[in-house]
């Protein structure tokens, strides 16, 4: 039986966020590496690259540990299972792989028909992401959506590039490294590209940059269905997937003229001048709203005031009462 463990990782540019300078002589310089399209792997020179495993390594996540997410109502009964004693995950027929941590970071079902279709433009799998990709994908939900804007999918696709975190493991009685195929992708703010006229918008940088050393040794299966728009039409479960090598997609394509992009861009941007990061994730939390959940959104707005600016910002009516002290 074969259990994973982590090996120690040398750091490099692509675990590191940029500081502030940094970005901006990136912004301003000629040699910015966002003109090229390519893996960043490739582009590392001769270090060389180890083998891809599909090896997971036996879960910890147990029956107990999924129940115990069901009744607490981050999905409904029958949507997860514990794996047995399996090492490379073996799915079931609608079946994708989800880590624990997933749900520490904001994952609830229903999941919004749109994230399915954001994944597929990078050619991603679930089981392909980090916790911390779950955090970035909820704050732009959250902040298009609480400043009125429709969630594009191509809107994303031109704020954000998929990064790519090489993660290296090993196993019992082998000294044989390889570079995993799971947990090892989270999205950045899109860098800049003059030649695409592509200027980087984002959010203040916030996410938990540590999470357990062993977090991605509690998986477990889920059967995530999206209802069709007519009631007729068949349950669909589009995050579905083997686990398979894959070749990601760093800068997905995105058009600026399908439905809503403007909008969705519109709104991001309004909301990246006025609130971080932070604030947007204590906003949901407060709120008690998971952001990539569907149909959260209120139908009505309320104008606020906002200090620095002459205009009042939109923002959903979620009915919360101040909080008063207590004598």
């Amino acid at each position: 039986m074969a259990r994973l463990k982590l090996t120690a990782r040398p750091i490099g540019s692509e675990d590191i966020e940029p500081s502030e300078e940094e970005r901006r002589q990136l912004s301003e310089g000629e040699e910015d590496l966002a003109n090229v399209e390519a893996d960043p792997s490739d582009l590392m020179g001769s270090r060389e690259k180890p083998p891809p495993t599909l090896i997971f390594g036996q879960s910890w996540a147990t029956q107990e540990l999924v129940e115990s997410y069901e009744q607490k109502g981050y999905f409904g009964p029958g949507v997860c299972r514990a794996p047995g004693e399996e090492v490379t995950p073996d799915p079931r027929d609608g079946e994708c792989v989800v880590f624990r941590d997933f749900f520490a970071a904001g994952l609830r079902f229903p999941l919004d028909p749109i994230f399915p279709k954001i994944l597929a433009r990078f050619g991603l799998r679930m089981h392909h992401l980090t916790p911390n990709a779950i955090v970035q994908l909820s704050k732009f939900f959250w902040a298009v959506k609480t400043f009125g804007g429709p969630v594009s999918v191509d809107a994303f696709c031109r704020l954000y590039e998929m990064h790519p975190q090489t993660r290296k493991v090993s196993f019992e009685e082998d000294s044989q490294v390889f570079s995993a195929q799971s947990g090892c992708c989270s999205f950045h703010p899109r860098r800049t590209n003059r030649t695409q006229g592509i200027e980087r918008i984002e959010l203040s940088f916030c996410q938990k940059n540590k999470w357990e050393d062993d977090w991605e040794q509690y998986w477990f299966y889920a059967k995530i269905g999206f209802p069709g728009a007519d009631p007729s039409e068949r349950v669909s479960y589009p995050l579905a997937a083997k686990v398979a090598e894959f070749r990601h997609i760093t800068k997905a394509d995105f058009r600026r003229t399908t439905a809503g992009y403007k909008e969705c861009c519109s709104a991001f941007a309004s909301a990246a001048r006025v609130v971080s990061g932070r604030d947007i994730i204590e906003e949901y939390l407060a709120a008690k709203v998971w952001p990539l959940t569907r149909d959260w959104l209120p139908g009505t707005f309320s104008k606020i005031r906002v200090a620095g600016l002459s205009d009042q910002l939109p923002f959903p009516d979620f009915f919360l009462a101040e909080a008063r002290r207590c004598f």
